[in-house]
């Protein structure tokens, strides 16, 4: 049989009225109406049923009922995502609340790695706590004589999930749909690289089992078999950008089945149940290394990613702004030292590095040497080893990000539509100095507020305008699209990390064309020739 086709299963469904389901519209605007709306305030948020299920059974009962109605579903995790992926806005909403079980764990012995398989209504908090502490008990197929279990209790150092995006409450199923990222992503890679299984259920209520490295593309495209039905899905042709990406349906010849569903912002199929690779946790040294200039902060992170003797962890960065602000408001942060900052730094670069002891002063020679080689020290820098010194680290980088809502959130006291604009752009490495600039160039020109951090080891930084007024929201809006545009020309993305949704779908068009957006619907369409799942996401109905 050809490696480009699958057989999905019509698994037996309980029945609906077993299910927890909230119908009436009364008690779903008074009692459940957080489930209207998600972290991008996004407004019309709509839904006639609310389904909670608890088992991938009861998902394909729900879907299987819903899709002979013709019912449009939206599907639902923490709510965590900033484009208005989760908000329904017609028919049902499937939300995965009680699908929070951690299922199981395993070891490949292949491959020498853990994996664990869980349901997709997990956090990332309760995955990491799991892995964290080893509370076995509360896996679901607990078995207190697994022999994988001893083994993992006997473990002298500890695994991890190593992908890391900045909301640690959004939940798997959710991550895996955007594809998400973070800043560990400059070493691990986004979600994809490490979802090795993946059960996905089908708008018509079919069921996928999709292992990794079992399924490929053949003649651009992949076959579905549900009974006597072939579904073909005919792929896009279109070439993705060499960046870091979150936008669009992933393409690639030969290109893994699994990928498709991986980061299609839940548009083709709902994942009811994850298998992802884990990692052993290293030892980690993590650094803030202050810079005079900006571009003397960029010629050190091209240094740091080029040189062969250090392996970063990740690489961030803030803007002269972000200083600032930091500075303004340091009598809020008083366990960060802010004040300890230099006055002259226009720039900070944080980073983290795999360490052993016995090679540590070597570590810091090379450190030494690059960091004086763009007028830095490490004498004024900040070093974090223990786990304590490291989460102050974090409260530093996530500082920033509050108060700048804090600023926005006092000024819609005068001006209640007012919101700030953050950018999720990304280059190649040649174009990125030219991205910066002409950021710089156009915010400095239209005498905008704002302030530039993010994951800088992947050419990805989030410029954030904190508009004063409507007028100046109007301009940023001009300006956003003025920046999608030279992003577009340069060959990257529109998103790096946050997708699509509702919001974005002008900028995905703006970078695929009509033909990549064509292509993309006839993958959906395929799928869902109904168009019943995730309406409004990603295309226009």
């Amino acid at each position: 049989m050809s490696m480009n086709r699958i057989t999905a299963k019509k698994v037996f469904s309980v029945s609906l009225s077993d299910i927890e389901c909230i119908s009436d519209q009364e008690k779903i605007l008074s009692s459940y109406s957080l489930y209207l709306i998600d972290e991008s305030k996004m407004e019309g948020g709509k839904s006639d049923l609310l389904f909670f299920p608890k088992s991938e059974d009861e998902v394909i009962s729900i879907i299987s009922n819903l899709y002979e109605k013709r019912i449009p579903f939206t599907i639902q995790g923490g709510r965590t995502g900033i484009v208005g992926g989760a908000i329904p806005l017609t028919g049902a909403l499937i939300i995965f609340d009680l699908m929070n079980n951690i299922l199981d764990l395993g070891f490949d012995e292949q491959r020498k790695k853990w994996f664990v398989k869980l349901q997709p209504g997990v956090t990332l908090d309760e995955l990491n706590s799991f892995l964290k502490y080893k509370d076995v008990k509360k896996l679901m197929n607990y078995d207190e004589n697994s022999d994988i279990l001893k083994s993992l209790l006997n473990l002298q150092n500890r695994i991890y999930y190593p992908v890391d995006p900045t909301e640690s409450s959004a939940m798997i199923g959710g991550t895996v749909a955007a594809n998400a990222s973070g800043a560990r992503s400059f070493k691990y890679g986004a979600t994809r690289n490490w979802v090795k299984r993946l059960h996905v259920v089908l708008p018509n209520g079919y069921l996928l089992d999709i292992p990794r490295g079992k399924y490929f593309e053949e003649n651009n495209e992949f076959i579905i078999i549900c009974d006597e039905e072939e579904i073909h899905i005919p792929l896009p042709t279109y070439e993705m950008p060499k960046c870091k990406n979150a936008a669009g349906y992933y393409y690639k010849k030969g290109m893994d089945l699994i990928d498709l569903f991986i980061g299609s912002e839940g548009t083709l199929g709902v994942i009811t149940e994850i298998e992802l690779w884990l990692e052993d946790m290293p030892s980690i040294l993590e650094n803030i290394l202050f810079f005079d200039t900006e571009e003397s902060a960029i010629d050190f992170v091209v240094k740091l990613r080029e040189d062969k003797r250090i392996h970063p962890e990740y690489i961030e960065f803030m803007d002269k702004n972000c200083i600032n602000l930091l500075r303004l408001n340091e009598k809020k942060y008083p366990e960060l030292n802010i004040k300890s900052i230099r006055d002259s730094a226009q720039a900070a670069i944080s980073f983290g590095i795999q360490f052993q002891e016995d090679t540590l002063e070597q570590l810091f020679d090379v450190l030494d040497e690059l960091t004086l080689s763009c007028n830095s020290s490490l004498d004024d820098g900040w070093c974090a080893e223990t786990e304590s010194e490291q989460i102050m680290f974090h409260k530093l980088r996530h500082a920033v990000p509050e108060i700048v809502n804090s600023i926005i959130a006092k000024r819609k006291n005068d001006y209640p539509m007012l919101h700030k604009l953050g950018t999720d752009m990304a280059v190649n490495n040649q174009h990125f100095k030219e991205l910066m600039n002409y950021y710089h160039s156009l915010l400095n020109n239209n005498k905008l507020e704002y302030a530039i951090w993010g994951h800088i080891g992947d050419n990805h930084v989030h410029v954030n305008i904190l508009p004063r007024n409507m007028d100046e929201l109007k301009i940023g809006k001009e300006l956003y699209l003025q920046f999608a545009m030279k992003v577009v020309s340069l060959r990257g993305t529109v998103s790096a990390e946050h997708g699509i949704g509702k919001i974005k779908k002008a900028y995905l068009k703006l970078m695929f064309g009509d033909k990549g957006i064509k292509e993309m619907i006839r993958v959906k369409k395929s799928i869902d020739k109904y168009w019943l799942l995730n309406k409004g996401n990603m295309f226009d109905n």
